[in-house]
C-alpha cells in the first residue's frame, strides 16, 4: 500500500462530494450480468443503475454509446475540478485528449475531435495556423527539437515527439502535486505506456531507434526507453523494465499466446493501477481521494463501453468476461 498524507480541510467539501458518488460505482458482478443478458434491449433497464442514467433517453442511439460514455467522463471530470483546490488530479484525466487535439492542430486540421481540457479551441486553430507560441512546455522538451511548419510534420514522427511530450506532462503534474499515491501511479502508468508502445513498433518492424530519439526525455525512465530499443527480443524486457511493471511484463509473455501478449499485458497492467487507486479511498480529505475516484470512474465507463459495444457487435461472451478490467468497488 502506498503510504498517504496527512488529511487535508481544504479538500474536505469535495472529497464529501465523492463520498456520496461514490456509493454509485458498480462491482465487477454488475456487468457479468450485463454480460449475460439474452437480448440486447435487456441491457437498457440496467443503466438506470449507473452514472449514465442521466445520459440516456428513448431516443438514445446506441451506435453512439462510447461518445455518450467519453462524453459523461468529461463532464464529470470537469465537474470534480471545479471544487478541488488544485486543479491537477482532474487535469492528469484531460491531458490525453489535449495531445489528441494538438495532433490534428499540429498537422494543420481546425477539426478537435476529442473534449478540450487544459488546450482551448482558441490555443488549438492559433497552432493549427502555424503559431506555436502556446504549445505544452512538454512539446519543447524534446531532445529531437520541434520544427516545421504545421502539415508538414512526418506523422510517424509527430506521433511519438507528442507521446514523449504526453508522458513528461504527466510527470511533470504528478510531481507538481506531491502525493505519493499519485506520483506512484503515474510512473507505473509511464512505464508500461513506454514498454506498451515499443512492443508494438517492434511488432510492426518499425526501427526502434526513432523512439530513442523522438520519445525522450523522459528523466529516470531515459535508461529504459535506450536499453529496450536496442533489444530486438522482448523476452529480455523484462529485467530492464524492472518493478511489479516487470513482473506483469514476464507474466505476459510466459503465460500468454503471442496474440494475446500486448493486450493481456495492458489489461494486467490497468488492474494493477487500479489496486493503487483503490488505496485513495481511505484518505478523508485529499487529492488522493480525487484522483482515485476519478480513475475509478474511468475503468466504469471502459467497461460499460466494451460491454455495451461487445454485445452490438456480437462479440462472445467468454470473451467478454476475460476482457473486463478490475472494478473500483
Amino acid at each position: 500500500m502506498i503510504p498517504r498524507i496527512k488529511n487535508n480541510p481544504r479538500w474536505g467539501f469535495v472529497s464529501g462530494r465523492i463520498s456520496v458518488l461514490e456509493g454509485r460505482l458498480q462491482p465487477r458482478e454488475f456487468f457479468l450480468n450485463l454480460i449475460a443478458q439474452e437480448h440486447l434491449e435487456d441491457l437498457v433497464p440496467h443503466m438506470q443503475d449507473t452514472f449514465l442514467r442521466d445520459h440516456i433517453s428513448p431516443g438514445t442511439v446506441w451506435a453512439d454509446f462510447s461518445d455518450l460514455c467519453d462524453r459523461f467522463f468529461y463532464e464529470m471530470t470537469l465537474s470534480i475540478k471545479e471544487e478541488c483546490p488544485s486543479s491537477i488530479p482532474a487535469d492528469l484525466f484531460l491531458l490525453g485528449g489535449d495531445y489528441l487535439n494538438l495532433k490534428s492542430a499540429l498537422t494543420g486540421s481546425s477539426e478537435f475531435p476529442f473534449h478540450f481540457g487544459l488546450l482551448t479551441q482558441e490555443k488549438l486553430l492559433t497552432v493549427s495556423h502555424g503559431d506555436y507560441a502556446d504549445i505544452p512546455p512538454a512539446l519543447r522538451e524534446s531532445e529531437a527539437g520541434f520544427a516545421g511548419e504545421a502539415g508538414e510534420i512526418d506523422p510517424a514522427i509527430l506521433d511519438i515527439i507528442l507521446d514523449g511530450a504526453y508522458l513528461r506532462n504527466l510527470l511533470a503534474m504528478a510531481d507538481d502535486l506531491g502525493s505519493e499515491l499519485v506520483t506512484a501511479y503515474i510512473h507505473d502508468r509511464v512505464l508500461s505506456y513506454i514498454v506498451i508502445i515499443l512492443w508494438r513498433a517492434l511488432r510492426q518492424q518499425q526501427s526502434l531507434r526513432h523512439y530513442q530519439q523522438y520519445l525522450l526525455p523522459l528523466g529516470d525512465f531515459n535508461h529504459v526507453v535506450t536499453e529496450l530499443s536496442g533489444m530486438s527480443n522482448v523476452d529480455n524486457w523484462p529485467p530492464v523494465v524492472g518493478g511489479v511493471v516487470g513482473d506483469i511484463l514476464f507474466e505476459s509473455l510466459e503465460l500468454l499466446s503471442e496474440s494475446e501478449q500486448i493486450p493481456g499485458f495492458e489489461l494486467r497492467v490497468a488492474n494493477y493501477l487500479t489496486r493503487i487507486a483503490r488505496d485513495g479511498k481511505i484518505q478523508t480529505a485529499g487529492p488522493e481521494r480525487v484522483f482515485a475516484f476519478l480513475a475509478g470512474v474511468q475503468v466504469e465507463v471502459q467497461n460499460l463501453k466494451l460491454v455495451m459495444n461487445g454485445r452490438l457487435n456480437r462479440i462472445d461472451q467468454t470473451l467478454l468476461r476475460q476482457r473486463l478490467r478490475e472494478c473500483y468497488v
